[in-house]
Parts: structure tokens; sequence; C-alpha cells
């Protein structure tokens, strides 16, 4: 595989991608294949390469957004893994509660019942709940 090795922009991201995620993330990311290598690539230079290490926000507040956006779009995986990426950047069980809350205005009952579920078992994991 060819991942872009020597990039700036992905050179960042890939200690950002640890930074948040740890070293479990870097081993998915060595060990993508040619047919993921094109998106990991992608999600390594753009999304933490160029967005997460910018200016203008914390790692809690990016966290705490994005973690948002998993909510409304119904991605329960990458919800649970923000919520515990929250916590690690420094939001506490309250702001999460109320980012939820704030989010469950806009994208309905159904699902922020369904978003607080993931993130209290999320929380429950990681001894922050």
């Amino acid at each position: 595989m060819a991942l872009k090795t020597g990039d700036p922009a992905f050179e960042a991201g890939r200690d950002m991608r640890k930074q948040l995620f740890g070293e479990g993330s870097i081993a998915r990311l060595d060990a993508a294949d040619d047919f993921h290598e094109p998106l990991e690539n992608y999600v390594t230079s753009a999304c933490f390469g160029e967005t997460w290490t910018r200016e203008g926000l914390t790692l809690r507040e990016r966290s705490l957004i994005t973690m948002a956006i998993c909510a409304a779009l119904n991605r329960h995986v990458p919800l649970k893994r923000l919520v515990k990426c929250a916590v690690q950047n420094g939001a506490t069980k309250e702001d999460i509660r109320e980012t939820l809350l704030q989010t469950t205005l806009y994208i309905g009952v159904a699902g922020g019942v369904e978003s607080w579920g993931l993130a209290a078992e999320a929380l429950k994991e990681i001894d922050a709940y």
C-alpha cells in the first residue's frame, strides 16, 4: 500500500488520529489494503490533518460538535467513539448531556433517545458515567 507518508497533512493527521483514538487507529491505518488506501489517505489528510489540527476550536469543542453530527446522522459506532474522545479531550458527562439535549431538539426524540443510550454505554465503558 502507498499511504501518503511524507505529506505534511497526512503526517499531521496520523499524529492527530493517534492522539484522539490511540495506537489502534494507527494500526488500522497501517493495515489498510489497496482498496481502502484512497479513503484512508483522504480521511487522514483532510479530516485529521487539515481540519482537526486547525486553530479556532479546541479538541473538546470539535469532539462535541462531531458527536452531535454523528447523533444527527444516526452513526452509532462513530458516536460512541466520539463520546469517549470528547471525555479524553476534557468534556464532562454534563457537557455530553447538554450537547445531546441540544441535538435532540433538532433531530427528533427517537434519534435523541437512541443517541443518549449509546452515549451512556460509551461513558460506562470508560467509567465516566
